[in-house]
């Protein structure tokens, strides 16, 4: 069993939902979030076999900004 085996056993959906929870973690502000590194984090993923709809939606719970969290909610109620 691998890593990303592992981590999908677990909470985690891949690498990058692992770095977004250790960064929030260690850092008050999102400056602890390098773009670069959840990028590649993000591709590793993609070929491991994380869906781009698991990477979008944990990324989304992630956010504070008020107009990515009323497209959000306005998508799952359209589909309701």
């Amino acid at each position: 069993m691998n890593e990303y085996e592992i981590l999908r056993e677990e909470i985690w959906i891949g690498f990058a939902h692992l770095y977004l929870f250790l960064c929030d973690k260690e850092s008050k502000s999102n400056d602890g979030i390098d773009k670069k590194v959840y990028s590649k984090l993000v591709e590793l993923d993609t070929r491991l076999g994380t869906t781009a709809s698991e990477q979008l939606y944990w990324c989304l719970l992630k956010t504070t900004r008020s107009d990515i969290i009323k497209v959000g909610r306005f998508l799952r109620m359209k589909d309701l």
